[in-house]
């Protein structure tokens, strides 16, 4: 025991009211760093520790947030050193969202929205193990109620698993998720240094929908030039092969044919 590791997981355990086996997840999932040990089954455990375990558990009960999705928020927490002033702005921000999400009423059962939707049992585990809908729950957030939603659309709209689309594919928007909000985390640090307490409902409710729309617009702009391109090519390709057909024609019809060689000439060979 020492200043710094004051408290054995007992004590962890009353102070976060997560028990010994979240505990010992959160450490082997990277969330906590490793206990300070004096022996092989004696653990000392940080102030730190408490104040994220707490957070994690806000996350997970306010924000409904599975643990893939916390860990790469703490990873991209990481990577930049915000002021005392922005963490405070985060911290109203919290607030703010878990009032949201208190006022949001349970949803349908998970596994009996799954299967009103269509959707099979190995769909439903699948997002489950992507991360997109969380673990061991009996009841959907609105969050995980949209996602499903949107999941049966693509099934019934062609992107079948006999045609080998899975949730796993879903991987690549949290790729693309991941990317916006790294850059967006880059833009609050850098401009976003004076923000008033009144204009931090404005940005919940205003400008990161907003942002939002500009990202699916600029998707839907490139995905129609992308077509279009496409279409001109196939259109230039076309028009092409017909040129090319008549003047092969012609060609072959002006060369004339070879004359046989006469059995005499053939036998003096």
């Amino acid at each position: 025991m020492s200043q710094e590791f004051p408290y054995r997981m007992a004590e962890v355990m009353q102070l976060t009211g997560a028990s010994r086996e979240a505990v010992r997840f959160y450490v082997n999932a990277g969330l906590l760093p490793e206990p300070h040990r004096t022996a092989r089954n004696m653990a000392w455990y940080s102030q730190q520790h408490i104040e994220i375990i707490k957070l994690v558990r806000a996350l997970q009960e306010e924000q409904f947030l599975p643990l893939k999705a916390i860990k790469a928020l703490f990873d991209d927490d990481k990577n930049f050193d915000f002021t005392a002033r922005q963490r405070s702005i985060f911290a109203s921000m919290r607030e703010e969202m878990g009032i949201r999400a208190r006022r949001q009423l349970p949803g349908p059962s998970s596994h009996g929205m799954a299967e009103a939707l269509g959707l099979s049992h190995e769909d439903f585990r699948d997002l489950q193990q992507v991360g997109v809908i969380r673990t061991q729950v009996d009841q959907l957030t609105g969050d995980e109620e949209e996602i499903l939603r949107q999941f049966a659309i693509l099934r019934h709209s062609g992107m079948t698993a006999a045609r080998g689309f899975s949730p796993r594919h879903l991987q690549i928007v949290q790729a693309s998720t991941d990317l916006l909000f790294a850059q967006e985390l880059k833009l609050f640090q850098e401009l976003l240094v004076d923000l008033r307490d009144d204009e931090i409902p404005v940005l919940m409710t205003r400008a990161i929908p907003a942002i939002n729309r500009i990202f699916a617009v600029l998707h839907e702009q490139k995905l129609r030039a992308f077509v279009a391109i496409n279409a001109r090519q196939d259109a230039a390709r076309q028009a092409n092969g017909a040129a090319a057909a008549p003047k092969s024609k012609s060609k072959s019809k002006s060369q004339p044919k070879p004359k046989p060689k006469s059995a005499k000439h053939s036998k003096a060979v």
